[in-house]
This record gives C-alpha cells, structure tokens and sequence, in this order.
C-alpha cells in the first residue's frame, strides 16, 4: 500500500477539492486523481463520490479518513520530535469551545498562536454544543462540567462558580430575595441549556443544600444571550462569576443570596487519547494555558 496515496487523500478530503489539493502539495490533478483511483482499486471501495462541483465522502471513505489522519500524524509526529525546527510545525488544528470562552478568554491567545506557527490552520467553532470529538475529527475541545467519556484526556485548567443575579429593575418590580425559600412564583429563570448540564439550581450554605427549579420565559444556548436578558430585566440567571463581574460593578445586575454558593464546575481542554499526541495540539495547549495563567487570577478575574 502507498502511504503517500493516504497522504492525497486526506490533503482532498482537507481541501474539500482535487484542484486545491495539487495545488497544495504542488503535483498536477491528473496526478493527483491517478493515485486516489489507484487507493480505490486496491482497497476495493469507492472513497469519494464526484461532481462537477462537489466531493462527498462515502460511508467507507469517512471511515479511511480518519484513519488516514491518524497515519498522517504519527509520520510527521516522527519528524518533529527530532526536530526543533519551528517551520516544521505545519497542519490543521480543529477546535470546538464555548462561545463566551472563545470570545472573551482566549480569542487574542489563538491570534499569537497563528502568528507565531504560520504554517498551522484553526478550523474553530464556537458553540456550546455537545460534540464527538472522534466521529467529527475534532482535535480539542473546551469543556465546561464534568467528563462523562473515559476513552477521552481531560485537563483541567480551571473552574468557575456560578452566581444567582438579576438587574434592579427586575427585583424592584417583584421584591427582594432573602432567602431559596423566596424563589418561587411569581420568579422565573432565564434558562440556559448545553452549558452545563444542570436541571435545576444547587445551592449549598452551612451543610444545607437546596435545588431551586422555576419556570422560565427565555430559554437560551449562549450565556451572553442570557447576560443580556438579566440585564434587561428579564428574569434571574445563575451565571459564571467571571462573565458578570463587569455588570456586577456597573450595578447593572445585583447577586442574589450571596451567602449561598454553587457547586464548583471545572473547566478543561479534552482531547482524543492518544499515544502521539500531534506537537501542534501540545503547543497550542500549552500556549493558551500559559497565556491564560499569565493574565488571569484563581478565581476567574483579570490580573
């Protein structure tokens, strides 16, 4: 078998075009589509479906995909570790985090990280979705909760408690909170979902704990969305601490039942277990931790 037909076929796959793809490894298409024909003959598979204007994988194609990548990495794993060379620090890194973290923590990091390795390209997502780092070829993953997948490597870097809050105008319209016993009608929540995986609210003071589930009128995926609607009086919210200091200090949004905390939710970069883990992902990694201990202190706030 020719490991370097495996090579084309994931750089197509990557490229999402036979053109692009010769052009990047600077062969003809002919070429190019000689040696995938030649993949598919001696596997015996059709790997790609053609057209004139798209490729689409096969069910058997996505399969050697992703063993092809795998392949891929462990070759140029083996040239790297014995090499120091910046400039061989090349390939396509993709990312899956949450929105706010991707926006407000570590957008800036990822921006020096790609200018300090030019040769590296960010496929990133910015969701707070559920995902399958394995079946979507997902390099790494921003965490928010607990790892339920033990065939996956977590390490955590940090984690976050979450506050109750709502704005002024919303407790001066329906009075003030003293204790779990007052959220209850006529309260409702402003509801976040695949954020973490919560039914309803703990709360926990002096060995006391109490689940505090209310109604809601905005149901939301992103805490930015919901940031905003407590802001606007919209409801209460139970949102990480870090995300609403700002408003906290504008007193755009009052904390509610400060004597009562949440339970702690760790945060941490997850990634396919691996023997040889790409240096491109162990740089990142370490790039966007180093850079996030530099400016940011235990609790979440900036130094």
């Amino acid at each position: 078998m020719d490991l370097n037909a495996w090579a084309m076929f994931a750089q197509v796959v990557e490229c999402g075009s036979f053109t692009q793809a010769a052009a990047t490894m600077d062969i003809t298409k002919s070429t190019l589509s000689r040696k995938i024909a030649a993949l598919e003959k001696d596997l015996g598979v059709r790997l790609l479906t053609r057209s004139t204007r798209n490729l689409v994988l096969t069910h058997e194609g996505e399969t050697f995909y992703r063993s092809c990548r795998q392949v891929v990495e462990i070759t140029n794993q083996a040239e790297l570790e014995v090499s120091a060379n910046q400039e061989l620090i090349r390939g396509r890194l993709n990312v899956v985090m949450p929105v706010e973290l991707g926006q407000k923590v570590f957008g800036k990091s990822m921006n020096e990280f790609l200018k300090r390795y030019p040769h590296v390209s960010l496929h990133l997502e910015l969701s707070n979705r559920e995902v399958d780092l394995i079946a979507e070829g997902i390099d790494l993953y921003v965490q928010v909760g607990d790892m339920n997948d033990s065939g996956m490597v977590a390490r955590p870097f940090h984690s976050s408690r979450r506050i109750l809050v709502a704005s002024p105008e919303y407790l001066a319209a329906h009075g003030e909170i003293m204790t779990p016993a007052d959220l209850a009608a006529p309260h409702h929540q402003i509801k976040i979902f695949n954020a973490v995986k919560l039914n309803a609210w703990e709360l926990e003071k002096d060995h006391q704990n109490v689940q505090i589930d209310l109604p809601y009128r905005f149901r939301v995926n992103t805490i930015t969305s919901a940031v905003s609607a407590c802001v606007d009086g919209l409801g209460i919210a139970m949102l990480p601490e870090f995300i609403c200091r700002e408003h906290l200090d504008k007193k755009e949004l009052i904390r509610i039942l400060p004597d009562w905390q949440s339970p702690v939710v760790p945060i941490s970069f997850v990634y396919p277990q691996r023997e040889l883990i790409p240096k491109r992902l162990r740089l990142f990694i370490d790039f966007l931790l180093a850079r996030f201990e530099a400016v940011t202190n235990a609790d979440g706030s900036p130094k």
